[in-house]
């Protein structure tokens, strides 16, 4: 690792250190590996039994940003739907010199969503990027993480399973992982008419990309 701080999505300075957290655990979830994992938040970065967390539909940090260049990235999905300014987002970006025998990068997430049910395909939007330079040739642009359709993880993507069956937007989601995962989150809590609990989870995730060994990667 040659560089690593934390961002807003357009590389400016991140004014609210609850955007981000250092975590043994986020609600029954644990990390994949290790002992620790990193949240990264646009609202708490911290579940309700931790010091700081802020609920999850009334917290709001006050500030906007831009964003990786080409996005938001709308949604086939959601056709002329048009997502609003970015508003309190959080990155982490990365400078990394890749070891002569790798030939790939991996990388595990877990994206949570209070916009479901209540704001699918609306401008109102959580979006999970991984934004690496130089890009992977066969890829449209920078980003790595994507469902088969090629829409960035969002709340109008396709990989949401941890949820309550249920048609919600105009589209069938069946939630074969059911909603355990949300259990102590505060995913699982209720909040407000317009996004009811229990929110949204993709579950685990693995994200591979090829990479060129002893080259510098950033993202």
């Amino acid at each position: 690792v040659l560089d690593a701080k934390l961002v807003g999505p357009d590389g400016t300075p991140l004014p609210d250190p609850l955007s981000h957290g250092v975590l043994d655990r986020f609600g029954v979830n644990k990390p994949r590996e290790g002992e620790r994992m990193l949240a990264l938040s646009s609202g708490s970065a911290r579940d309700p039994s931790m010091p700081g967390y802020q609920d999850i539909i009334g917290y709001r940090k006050g500030y906007t940003t831009g964003t990786p260049a080409g996005y938001p990235k709308e949604a086939p999905a959601c056709p002329g739907v048009l997502t609003g300014a970015a508003h309190d987002g959080a990155a982490l970006e990365i400078s990394v010199r890749v070891p002569t025998n790798a030939e790939r990068i991996e990388v595990s997430e877990n994206f949570f969503t209070i916009e479901f049910p209540g704001y699918i395909c609306s401008k109102y939007n959580d979006y999970f990027v991984i934004d690496v330079e130089p890009k992977v040739p066969s890829y449209p642009d920078g980003n790595i993480a994507f469902d088969g359709a090629g829409n960035p993880i969002s709340v109008n993507g396709a990989l949401l399973q941890v949820c309550k069956p249920q048609l919600a937007g105009g589209k069938d989601y069946p939630c074969p992982l059911g909603v355990g995962e949300l259990e102590g989150t505060g995913f699982d809590l209720a909040d407000d008419q317009f996004s009811p609990a229990p929110h949204a989870a993709t579950g685990w995730l693995e994200t591979r990309a090829a990479v060129v060994p002893g080259a510098t990667i950033s993202g």
